[in-house]
């Protein structure tokens, strides 16, 4: 069991989405499969966010980079509209948690309140993805 569990972590690091079925591809029954890459995927944000943060402000630094609020770019636009939920809940399925995590660093989250509303985005998608893989192994296996 723990090379599953160790091969679904690694997965979900890189690659959420495709984790938890891989999980049960593995023989880990389908909780601790979500439960698995729910973790992977938090680690990922929280390793960006402990590096990035203070990479970031060096680097704003040095560089001289504006962050100020500019409603009139759409990442700006954007970001008022839907806020950390948005980037929360649609991370896990299009870019990922670190990538996710370094767009919410450039916005100017707090690192703390980043890595709560990542870990608090993936877990809808751990239901959604264990409901489907499990209706999924239902169907298929012989009655």
């Amino acid at each position: 069991m723990l090379p599953a569990i160790i091969s679904t972590f690694g997965l979900a690091f890189f690659y959420y989405i495709a984790s938890i079925p891989a999980g049960a591809a593995l023989q880990l029954p389908i909780p601790i499969a979500a439960l698995t890459a729910g973790v992977s995927y938090t680690s990922g944000a929280l390793l960006v966010v402990l590096i990035g943060a203070p990479l970031r402000e060096r680097l704003t630094k040095r560089f001289n980079i504006n962050t100020t609020h500019d409603p009139s770019k759409l990442i700006w636009r954007v970001w008022d509209r839907y806020g950390l939920i948005g980037l929360s809940l649609l991370a896990p399925v299009t870019l990922g948690s670190q990538i996710g995590a370094l767009i919410g660093l450039s916005l100017g989250v707090k690192p703390r309140s980043l890595v709560i509303g990542m870990a608090l985005g993936i877990i809808p998608w751990c239901v959604v993805i264990s409901l489907a893989v499990a209706l999924g192994l239902q169907a298929v296996q012989p009655s």
